[in-house]
């Protein structure tokens, strides 16, 4: 709105009808409209600057708002992740919990293979020494058999041996008889009724 200047008297028709004083403007009234016309437009200015830094501001808090709606979508998936990490890892320890628990078990049976194995192996030293006493005693046994055989074989030769010396002795007394055939017979031996029992036996 620009300044108009006020009209002086001689601009004032002389067929007004208003009074001359009612035509007459301050002086002072210019001076004050163009100081009140500059703080407007001061003022106007500072309310341009303020709008455009509310503008830029509010480019920024966009910026800012933009910004933290990606960080959020970012932390959204951070969160997914998270909880997929969270639901793997349970599954993880619930898989590590079974190991260990047929770790446990395996423990135990190992523990009773083994405590099997040793009283196994106890029985095993059982069964070889009863063995070794079996065997012992089997080679004693033969051994005397053997002696036996041994004993009863010479035995038998001795015995075979005297029959057959006592069979020749009895041949040649019948094959040859003595002159003096009609004498009393001379007592025999005992060993001679021996000898003539064990050829008929």
């Amino acid at each position: 709105m620009l300044y108009q200047p006020t009209r002086s008297e001689n601009d004032v028709p002389k067929n007004a009808a208003c009074p001359p004083d009612a035509v007459r403007v301050d002086p002072r009234l210019s001076a004050t409209l163009h100081s009140d016309y500059e703080a407007l437009q001061n003022d106007l200015q500072q309310a341009n600057e303020l709008a455009a830094d509310f503008q830029r501001q509010l480019a920024g808090k966009s910026n800012d708002i933009a910004l933290l709606k990606q960080v959020f979508e970012k932390t959204r998936e951070d969160l997914g992740h998270l909880h997929a990490g969270i639901a793997a890892l349970r599954a993880e320890r619930h898989r590590l919990a079974n190991e260990a628990m047929k770790g446990e078990a395996y423990k135990m049976k190992l523990a009773s293979v083994t405590g099997e194995r040793s009283r196994l192996r106890i029985d095993l030293e059982v069964v070889r020494s009863a063995l070794a006493v079996v065997k012992e005693e089997m080679a004693r046994s033969l051994h005397q058999r053997d002696r036996q055989i041994a004993d009863l074989t010479i035995e038998n030769t001795q015995l075979k041996q005297a029959q057959a010396e006592a069979q020749r002795k009895l041949a040649g007394s019948v094959r040859s008889p003595s002159p003096a055939c009609d004498a009393p017979k001379a007592p025999q031996p005992d060993n001679v009724d021996a000898e003539a029992e064990i050829s008929f036996s």
